[in-house]
């Protein structure tokens, strides 16, 4: 019980009185062959058949609160561990050093695993966090968290009965990007996810059509025929160029490390600078371009640069709008990826006053 902000050990009685006494009793210590007299003092609390004013120590038992037997208190005690029994049943994290491959697949209720060094290992790690989200019974997550911080998601496949496999999560990948001298691209990323690939996209037109028919299809309804949709932009892997990667938080120049057709082997091993140098090339005579006064289109669009936009239906300059990406992707297929960094890579004249030549210039600029 507390008494004036004391805390002390109340005395069991055989029955309630009507004061309540505070009592102090002493002991010896013996400490290296000395005898400390009354060196510990116990201050405990008991009740006292009759209550005097006046006398210190002395406190009415009507002045105080909440005092409960011991079955009473016995009884509560035994009612707080079953509710916290039951409340460890509920609670959303746990952890384990055992956990198998089968455990997990048969998790489907929400809760957070935090495996250590003794559980299966999953996605190429001995530790790890296990997210288990459940929106309803044929709508199930499960989301692994690598120590430092790479996600792996996989979902439950309620036709099958069954999980499909992990994926990388990339939306969340971020990427820095930085250009120097105008032409040299530097970049800077973080963690990257087994089997994630940084891929160097292209922004072009998407064509109208949707689907067609043909003229030799088998459906009468479409033979013939093609259904349009709206005309836009979009980015696009650019040749299935891959680039390459570096450690986390640390800048670097990727080269392209796989392109999709042989044809394109010329660029693996190549800067962005050359990568990208098809997005722009040159038209008309030679004496012109050796003049610095060629003509210069971006591929896919009706773009055109000349000196000066001299020439008709020409600019001064052009660009050719391109992005880096984080996105699960080899020589043939592409995932939609996490965050871009966009980027333009640009064309201009440039007219050196040394020499007092127009030459032509390439390179970066970022969005």
């Amino acid at each position: 019980m507390v008494i004036d902000g004391e805390v002390l050990r109340f005395k069991a009685a055989a029955k309630p009185g009507n004061g309540i006494q505070i009592r102090e009793t002493t002991e010896n210590i013996v400490a290296d062959g000395t005898t400390y007299r009354e060196a510990r003092i116990y201050r405990y609390a008991e009740y006292v058949p009759t209550y005097t004013k006046n006398v210190p120590g002395l406190y009415p038992a009507s002045g105080f609160s909440m005092i409960e037997t011991n079955d009473q208190l016995a009884k509560k005690l035994l009612d707080y561990t079953a509710v916290n029994s039951d409340l460890a049943k509920k609670l959303t994290v746990l952890s384990t050093d055992s956990l198998t491959r089968v455990q997990l697949d048969a998790q489907k209720d929400n809760v957070r695993l935090n495996c250590r060094k003794g559980c299966f290992a999953l996605n190429g790690a001995e530790e790890y966090t296990i997210n288990v989200y459940r929106h309803s019974a044929n709508n199930i997550t499960q989301e692994q968290i690598l120590p430092d911080l790479r996600r792996y998601v996989r979902y439950w496949n309620s036709a099958a009965k069954t999980w499909g496999g992990f994926y990388p999560v990339t939306e969340n990948l971020h990427i820095d990007v930085k250009v120097v001298k105008g032409s040299t691209v530097y970049v800077r990323h973080g963690f990257i996810p087994e089997g994630v690939q940084l891929v160097l996209l292209r922004k072009k037109k998407r064509s109208r059509k949707r689907r067609s028919g043909g003229t030799t299809g088998t459906n009468a309804a479409w033979k013939g025929k093609s259904m349009l949709r709206q005309p836009k932009n979009q980015y696009v892997h650019y040749k299935g160029v891959i680039l390459s990667t570096s450690s986390p938080n640390n800048w670097y120049v990727p080269k392209c490390i796989g392109v999709t057709d042989k044809e394109d082997n010329a660029l693996i091993g190549k800067e962005l600078g050359s990568v990208c140098s098809d997005m722009i090339v040159a038209s008309g005579s030679l004496s012109e371009i050796a003049a610095g006064n060629g003509l210069y289109k971006v591929v896919g669009t009706r773009v055109k640069a000349s000196r000066k936009g001299t020439k008709p239906k020409t600019q001064a300059c052009c660009y050719a709008r391109i992005a880096l990406q984080f996105a699960a992707a080899g020589k043939t297929f592409k995932s939609a990826g996490g965050e871009m960094a966009r980027m333009k890579y640009r064309l201009w004249f440039h007219l050196d006053k040394k020499t007092n030549k127009t030459v032509v210039r390439r390179g970066f600029s970022a969005d």
